[in-house]
């Protein structure tokens, strides 16, 4: 039934701050789009005519998923992100990666707010797995991990 994943949506308050914050962390734009229809919050279930999306990419693969922020226009973006992990839901985003350590010091230098210290466990086989959860501008929790 299903081919792949095409994208993960995360609402924002503020477009343009988080671009520029998914782009520190590795993320490129590859679309800009606004959509001015009332079709769209229908579609979606929610009373909306008019949104802003950004579709961002890792690396240069067109059939990789995209990560789609959408900021609501009309009328604007509203609540919260969950407060804790352990909410039914999808609860956070996790992105490998090659040296956790380097980029938990990138991540310290962009002063973001850690939900924990960076924590390494036995990982499945003999190895270990480290990972770090943080986050974004709006409060969104994303996840670092490595040797998983």
């Amino acid at each position: 039934m299903l081919d792949r994943i095409f994208h993960v949506n995360i609402c924002v308050r503020d477009m343009e701050r988080s671009i520029r914050f998914y782009e520190q962390i590795g993320f490129h734009k590859v679309n800009d789009f606004t959509g001015d229809d009332p079709r769209i919050g229908e579609g979606l279930g929610v009373e909306a005519s008019k949104i802003r999306g950004v579709f961002m990419r890792i690396g240069d693969d067109p059939n990789a998923p995209v990560l789609d922020l959408v900021q609501f226009l009309d009328p604007p973006t509203q609540g919260q992100p969950y407060a804790s992990l352990n909410n039914v839901g999808i609860c956070r985003i996790a992105f490998a990666v090659s040296d956790i350590e380097k980029a938990y010091a990138e991540l310290q230098k962009l002063d973001v707010e850690f939900v924990a210290p960076l924590t390494t466990i036995d990982g499945p086989g003999d190895g270990q797995a480290s990972f770090v959860c943080f986050k974004d501008p709006d409060g969104t929790i994303l996840e670092l991990i490595s040797g998983a």
